[in-house]
């Protein structure tokens, strides 16, 4: 596979980071991703979209998950 670098400011690369999904998504596949969502509408995340994805981010952040672990003991799998 031929690949190819760019030259971003620290600064750009810094608040590129923000739009990454989690923090291992590469800046490739970021880039690829957004670029698709900016062309597809499907792709698109509306309003609801992103508040839904916020407070799952805010329940994740404050521990009120629960873990693939914990619901097949709860399941006894």
């Amino acid at each position: 596979m031929e690949q190819s670098t760019i030259a971003v400011s620290n600064e750009s690369k810094e608040e590129w980071k923000q739009f990454k999904n989690h923090p291992q998504e590469s800046f490739e596949s970021m880039i690829n991703r957004i670029l698709k969502s900016h062309f597809d509408e499907d792709e698109r995340l509306n309003a609801k979209d992103l508040k839904d994805i916020k407070l799952a981010m805010d329940d994740f952040a404050n521990g009120r998950f629960t873990t693939n672990k914990d619901i097949r003991k709860e399941l006894k799998l």
